[in-house]
């Protein structure tokens, strides 16, 4: 520590699918980012990505938990949250359990020419500017999303990039949505953005 403010907070759990999770990891997270000096904007910014990310893990692997317990009982579904905290960027990665993000409804179509709104979809392809900043990989290549719902657009606000990688119980990484596929990786970075 250089007069008394560290240089790094790291933090790794795993936690049972649960709501309580949320509460719990958040209350550690802004305890932990008053203890690194970060200003109370930056705080609910980050707070709030967190928060959304989080929510999601717990909804997405207690939905499958749902399905899990009617077809086996031999599976633990777990959620594991890290976060690294300096004075120049915060760094999270939410690892669920749960069914994976619907790739047949994100992935993104190469405007049609002979589509009747050839035209629109250009403009709208051109336009999506903030999907720019989601990776999504799958078997380690990356795919372009179609549409991103209001939690990436909340999470998308606050943080510079967002990386979601596919969990399959067959190839590790997977490129689809199917039975083996068991839950996703989200990494989010962001640099610091206001002085302390």
């Amino acid at each position: 520590m250089d007069n008394g403010i560290k240089k790094e907070i790291n933090y790794l759990d795993s936690f049972n699918a649960d709501t309580s999770v949320v509460p719990t990891v958040i209350s550690s997270l802004v305890n932990h980012l008053r203890e690194m000096k970060y200003p109370r904007e930056e705080i609910d910014e980050i707070i709030l990505s967190m928060d959304e990310a989080i929510t999601n893990a717990v909804q997405e692997t207690i939905r499958k938990k749902n399905w899990t317990d009617t077809h086996s009982t031999h599976e633990r579904r777990e959620i594991t949250i890290r976060y690294n905290i300096t004075d120049k960027d915060f760094d999270a990665t939410i690892i669920d359990h749960g069914k994976g993000l619907d790739l047949q409804n994100i992935v993104g179509i190469i405007p049609d020419r002979n589509s009747h709104d050839y035209h629109d979809q250009i403009i709208r392809y051109a336009t999506e500017s903030e999907k720019k900043r989601i990776t999504v990989r799958v078997n380690g290549k990356e795919i372009t999303l179609k549409g991103i719902g209001a939690g990436f657009k909340i999470i998308l606000a606050f943080m510079d990039t967002v990386t979601i990688d596919l969990i399959d119980k067959e190839k590790v990484i997977s490129n689809s949505i199917s039975e083996f596929t068991d839950g996703t990786i989200l990494n989010l970075k962001r640099k610091r953005r206001y002085p302390a």
